[in-house]
């Protein structure tokens, strides 16, 4: 198989971990996320190796490597756009687990008040 056709291959299958991980994002499944970002990390650095075997490929066969890369653009930015929305989900699931956190806070605080408040009325009727 050629480079080119490894590239574009590892392209799609990188896209369907790019949507896998938009659904992990969504269902808060935050181990399957970690094994679609590990996963996509691998890809990162197989398309580099790729990109440069295919660059080879064309230059041996007289090809014009703009003209080829230009097969890519779209996968490409279709993973650009995922990733920002991605991240955009992420910032997101953060901001709400920091609020979340907020309100835990508060509502320890707020027993820790009750708990006070019902042990000295406790330890006064004791000593009445």
């Amino acid at each position: 198989m050629s480079a080119e056709n490894e590239l574009l291959g590892m392209y799609r299958e990188w896209l369907r971990l790019a949507r896998a991980q938009t659904r992990a994002i969504q269902t808060h499944n935050w181990s399957f996320h970690a094994d679609c970002h590990r996963a996509v990390e691998s890809f990162q650095r197989e398309a580099v190796r790729l990109t440069r075997a295919a660059r080879e490929e064309w230059a041996r066969d007289g090809r014009d490597c703009s003209e080829k890369e230009k097969n890519f653009r779209g996968p490409v930015n279709e993973l650009i756009t995922i990733a920002r929305q991605n991240q955009r989900l992420l910032d997101e699931a953060v901001q709400g687990g920091r609020e979340r956190l907020v309100q835990l806070g508060d509502a320890g605080h707020n027993l820790k008040r009750l708990q006070r408040s019902y042990g000295f009325a406790t330890s006064t009727a004791r000593a009445a």
